[in-house]
């Protein structure tokens, strides 16, 4: 159990870090023009990932729904939420409102796929919901909403839409078929959206946007999203997404390796908070096994 919440902090590492990295690539890309592209190398990966490793296997019907709706919410809506956020906001207010899924996605998946919601869990994300306020909002003179606010939550609420249907289909599909055919659907889906759709057109003419933009679209939604899918299906959406609080935690510190950006004494209690809460939540021992569950 405990390597399983090891390997899930990769995907959370790498998507803190793409906070950061999807802010600085916004100024050479337009937000749609970044998600195709970002999209299109996942692909391209996934694609040579599932033939090398002979993952491609025989869809039912049934599967095929859960795979478009996986496709069309979490990539296509996502990604364009997403990055249309980015366009709006700073990175850090939107790793704020990202880190409400946790909470979105374990009352869904209490009603949806009956798993437990536990008193330690709620106080857990509470405590690292709250590092997370202190984290980005200490000192802000106002909490305004804005139109990067309402796309972010747009993000949020789908991300957490596709965990549960990531969770109730890699019980019969599997997690790494999962995320294979779902990213390359909803590639499928986005990209012709964002041909049709997108007038006029920001690319970067130099090198290393590119670069990073394909590096951060294969290691965010390639690399990032094999290992977390395969998370979910051992321990499921509720607990893995508790780990989603540590993503402002990361931006910040990438933010300060990267960019320079000074970390303040709030900050830091607030990521202490967020390592707290997130332990509070996750860690088990054994003679809380039976602890006691939320009534509906």
């Amino acid at each position: 159990m405990i390597t399983n919440y090891l390997l899930l902090l990769i995907p959370v590492v790498i998507w803190g870090s793409n906070f950061v990295v999807g802010s600085w690539l916004v100024g050479y890309f337009h937000p749609l023009i970044l998600a195709a592209i970002r999209i299109l190398f996942t692909s391209s990966f996934l694609l040579g990932f599932a033939f090398f490793t002979h993952r491609f296997v025989r869809i039912k019907k049934k599967q095929w729904v859960y795979l478009l709706l996986i496709g069309f919410i979490g990539t296509m809506l996502n990604q364009t939420f997403f990055f249309q956020a980015l366009n709006y906001t700073n990175a850090t207010e939107s790793a704020l409102i990202m880190s409400l899924a946790p909470i979105c996605t374990s009352i869904m998946g209490y009603f949806f796929l009956r798993e437990p919601l536990t008193v330690r869990m709620m106080v857990g994300s509470v405590i690292a919901v709250f590092g997370v306020y202190m984290l980005v909002l200490f000192g802000k003179q106002q909490l305004s909403i804005g139109l990067g606010d309402l796309l972010a939550a747009g993000a949020m609420l789908t991300f957490s839409i596709s965990l549960i249907l990531i969770r109730k289909l890699s019980q019969t599909l599997g997690a790494m078929s999962t995320t294979v055919y779902s990213t390359i659907l909803g590639a499928c889906m986005f990209v012709p959206f964002v041909y049709v759709n997108e007038q006029h057109i920001i690319i970067a003419h130099s090198f290393w946007p590119w670069i990073l933009a394909a590096l951060s679209g294969i290691l965010s939604q390639g690399v990032g999203g094999l290992i977390w899918n395969r998370g979910i299906s051992k321990i499921g959406a509720s607990k893995a997404s508790i780990l989603l609080n540590l993503q402002p935690f990361v931006a910040m510190i990438v933010g300060y390796i990267a960019l320079g950006l000074p970390i303040t004494q709030s900050q830091l209690t607030g990521g202490i908070l967020i390592v707290f809460g997130v332990i509070v939540a996750t860690f088990q021992l054994q003679a809380l096994k039976k602890e006691k569950q939320i009534s509906a």
